[in-house]
């Protein structure tokens, strides 16, 4: 409502009273003073409505921040005192029940967090006492695991059981957590040898299955000579290394006479005999820098580096 309505309304509730306050007055309200006076009342009612409303939101409000701030104040109550300095080398005092309670309050109140580990000072002064000589009748520390001659003469390990063992450093608090972790380090050296000792089996067994393979793949199964693919890589190498250096190379083919009547009269495996026991008697003949392959069914090739055609012909009458 604009400041000028507020004015008009005050004239009518002034002009109401008026009327009502003279005895001698004997006029009645018109229908219009009515209407206009239940304007200005339901006007009046909906602001105290909104009033109400708004004042409701800020008691709301008022009692949260008066139950957070007591919260707080009960936080800081907790850590009410004296804050204990050591007056020589000013630092707070190592309690743990002070220190839990700031502790608490930190990460009750803040996003931070205490950090727990060793200054400068301790780590240097706890080294200073796991260096001084021990007392060569005092009691050795146990451990969870027994330890082997071969970990006892790792340096590592013999270094910090070492440090362990002296009584200068059992009182520390970083003993327990240092034969902890030499116990962990040689768990671990452990199961590195075991992993080591797989290893090397499974590395074994390969080379052992991949020569086979490549023996396979180069040699013929019923004679044990070189196969055709055999041959062929060594013509190869054989020409190439002619056609470099020079020299001669001499190849000799044959192959045994009438063997399908060998086959068909006394059977496959009388055959197979056959050119088992005929490759044998062939490379008892040859020079060690000979090769002789199967070449296919009953023939075979021969081949003679550095030879010429006389020897070639009297390797093949022998």
């Amino acid at each position: 409502m604009t400041k000028q309505g507020l004015n008009r309304n005050g004239l009518l509730l002034a002009a109401i009273r008026a009327q009502l306050a003279d005895p001698d007055d004997s006029r009645t309200f018109a229908r219009q003073e009515v209407a206009d006076l239940l304007g200005i009342f339901d006007h009046l009612q909906h602001r105290f409505d909104r009033v109400v409303k708004i004042s409701d939101g800020y008691q709301y409000q008022l009692k949260n921040l008066t139950g957070e701030l007591q919260e707080a104040l009960a936080n800081v109550k907790t850590l009410k005192g004296f804050i204990p300095i050591c007056a020589s080398c000013k630092k707070v005092r190592a309690d743990d029940g002070y220190w839990r309670q700031i502790e608490q309050y930190i990460d009750e109140n803040s996003e931070a967090s205490l950090s727990h580990g060793l200054c400068p000072e301790c780590t240097a002064n706890y080294y200073q006492l796991a260096s001084l000589p021990a007392n060569p009748g005092a009691s050795a520390p146990k451990y969870s695991l027994e330890f082997s001659a071969e970990e006892l003469e790792n340096p590592t390990v013999s270094k910090y059981i070492g440090i362990l063992g002296n009584e200068h450093f059992a009182e520390t608090p970083l003993h327990n957590d240092l034969a902890r972790l030499l116990e962990k380090y040689v768990l671990l050296e452990r199961r590195m040898k075991r992993i080591s000792r797989i290893s090397d089996k499974y590395q074994a067994e390969f080379l052992e299955i991949k020569q086979l393979l490549e023996r396979e793949a180069r040699i013929d199964h019923l004679t044990g000579l070189a196969n055709r693919r055999e041959m062929y890589r060594i013509l190869q190498a054989e020409i190439a290394r002619i056609s470099r250096q020079g020299g001669t190379l001499a190849l000799i083919m044959f192959d045994f006479d009438n063997f399908k009547n060998i086959n068909d009269t006394y059977g496959h495996e009388a055959g197979d005999l056959t050119l088992q026991h005929g490759a044998r008697l062939v490379c008892g003949v040859l020079r060690q820098e000979d090769t002789c392959a199967r070449w296919g069914g009953e023939e075979f090739m021969i081949v003679q580096p550095g030879n010429h055609r006389e020897g070639a012909l009297l390797s093949a009458e022998r």
